[in-house]
């Protein structure tokens, strides 16, 4: 799959922050699109009332947090929000995700047609 899929990929790239540069590597653009139309929506209809969705930890699990009760949620096997005591400080945010998923405008697009997107683009930035 071509990286002309998406017109103007380098300077929507350029419109990423840092944090949001890393998200856009190490996830890609299908990852995103998939975690905000599918998952989130399913994930935080699910949250127990009063938590949030913070993002994904290092560990790979989606993470939510409760400030009234200080209580730290993790979405396992795609089943339930369980709590716990292992939370992650490091998380890549929701909001980044969202930011990333309007830029590129990930709601035109099929999820097949965003498989190696970001990748191919990467590896023509390195080649050039």
């Amino acid at each position: 799959m071509s990286t002309e899929i998406i017109a103007d990929m380098q300077q929507k790239y350029e419109q990423l922050t840092e944090a949001q540069k890393e998200i856009f590597a190490g996830y890609g653009l299908r990852q995103i699109k998939h975690f905000v139309e599918i998952s989130l929506p399913h994930l935080e209809a699910s949250l127990p009332e009063g938590a949030y969705v913070q993002g994904i930890n290092g560990n790979g699990k989606v993470q939510a947090y409760h400030p009234q009760t200080d209580q730290y949620y993790i979405w396992i096997s795609d089943l339930q929000w369980q709590t716990s005591t292992q939370t992650t400080k490091a998380v890549d945010l929701k909001e980044d995700a969202i930011e990333i998923w309007e830029i590129f405008e990930l709601k035109s697009y099929a999820l097949i047609d965003l498989s190696h997107v970001h990748r191919d683009f990467l590896d023509s930035r390195i080649s050039l």
